[in-house]
């Protein structure tokens, strides 16, 4: 019975975190919210009128799916350097990449659900000139920064590091299914590529069709993974 409950955790974790992800990252895609980056503050405060509820509802559901994403992780983790004795350093430092991002994944879009009600209020014609311009000039400095702190650094670094360490290994050891190890090796690239340019390397027409294929891809293998690997540890 106890194995039952724990599987069943399990399985409601992964599923959950799957969903989330899939929901909020997708719909917002949908949305074109990523592209808001840079856009005048009359754009801003339109668009937010007229997907208030929807965007609310998806960067909760986004918020969510990446911290949940940490135990999905985590249990994917332990079905890959299950039984290897001592576990290794592989397997220490996929657990240091998973809880290094960990404080890091909510930031973003915690931040910006929370600012929605003043960016709203700047918004309104009645609202006075200065503070619209000071709260607009504040939002976009903070989508910049905690979008690379979240993005950049937790999933596309951090991220990206653990899927390619833990695919690598999942292809070797064969504990899981190899095709899934390499496939996610590959999406773990793409997150690490998707970073470049914070190193002075240009992506051109790229930069935009890599993090989103990361993007769709990554939830749905941490779903599969997941699902598998709740069954080898249960």
């Amino acid at each position: 019975m106890p194995a039952l409950s724990h599987r069943l955790l399990g399985y409601a974790v992964v599923v959950t975190g799957f969903l989330s992800l899939a929901f909020g990252l997708t719909t917002l895609s949908v949305l074109d919210y990523f592209g808001l980056e840079g856009a005048p503050a009359a754009e801003v405060g339109s668009f937010l009128n007229q997907n208030l509820s929807l965007l609310q509802a998806s960067m909760m559901a986004a918020m969510v799916g990446y911290v949940i994403a940490v135990p999905m992780m985590l249990i994917i983790t332990a079905a890959t350097f299950r039984g290897e004795a001592p576990r290794g350093w592989r397997g220490d430092f996929a657990l240091g990449l998973v809880w290094a991002s960990l404080p890091l994944r909510p930031l973003w879009w915690a931040a910006l659900i929370t600012l929605m009600p003043a960016l709203l209020a700047a918004s309104r014609p009645d609202a006075d000139p200065d503070v619209a311009r000071t709260t607009f000039v504040t939002y976009q400095m903070l989508y910049t920064l905690l979008n690379t702190t979240t993005e950049d650094i937790a999933v596309n670094i951090l991220g990206g590091g653990w899927f390619v360490l833990v695919g690598l290994t999942m292809a070797s050891s064969r504990r899981l299914p190899a095709l899934l190890g390499w496939i996610g090796a590959g999406i773990g690239l793409l997150y690490l590529v998707s970073s470049a340019e914070l190193f002075g390397l240009p992506l051109g027409t790229s930069g935009n069709i890599i993090p989103l294929v990361a993007g769709v891809a990554g939830p749905f293998w941490l779903g599969a993974a997941g699902i598998l690997a709740v069954r080898k540890i249960t």
